[in-house]
């Protein structure tokens, strides 16, 4: 998909109907591991992979998906959480690019059953993903949604 096609095209999906296949996952951890992280200090974070329906069924707020990716760091502070927006982003557009559903979700971190992700690493993030039959249309994004003070 094109750049600004699929920004524009961008959705929070909740609406899983299968799960994702071994090689969509691959393309999305390579678009993790592609992503900003302060400092370049990547062995500060961890990617958690979660399918297993016994834990994903004890997490609350994911909306059924059959996948859950959990973006985790040592010691978090505003560094560690703003790569993990960028981690999490990409891991978003890569999903949406191979037409899976994808919704940012910070809400189910802390229902992680205890002893999931690395010892010593805290849940910052997560991505719910799965296969969606919602189509991923181009919208008019208005210029002023945001406000935008120009200088030169």
């Amino acid at each position: 998909m094109e750049t600004k096609t699929m920004i524009t095209s961008r959705k929070a999906v909740r609406h899983y109907t299968g799960q994702i296949t071994d090689d969509q996952l691959h393309n999305i951890l390579i678009a993790a591991n592609a992503g900003p992280v302060g400092m370049g200090e990547y062995e500060n974070y961890r990617l958690t992979v979660i399918q297993d329906k016994d834990i994903l069924n004890k997490m609350s707020g994911i909306y059924d998906a059959p996948t859950v990716i959990v973006v985790s760091a040592k010691e978090p502070d505003t560094m560690e959480d703003i790569s993990a927006g960028a981690i999490v982003h990409n891991m978003e557009l890569a999903a949406e690019d191979q037409g899976l559903g994808a919704n940012y979700n910070m809400s189910c971190v802390d229902s992680i059953p205890n002893n999931i992700l690395p010892t010593g690493f805290k849940g910052i993030f997560a991505l719910t993903l799965g296969q969606t039959d919602e189509k991923f249309v181009p919208r008019e994004i208005p210029l002023d949604r945001i406000k935008i003070n120009i200088v030169k």
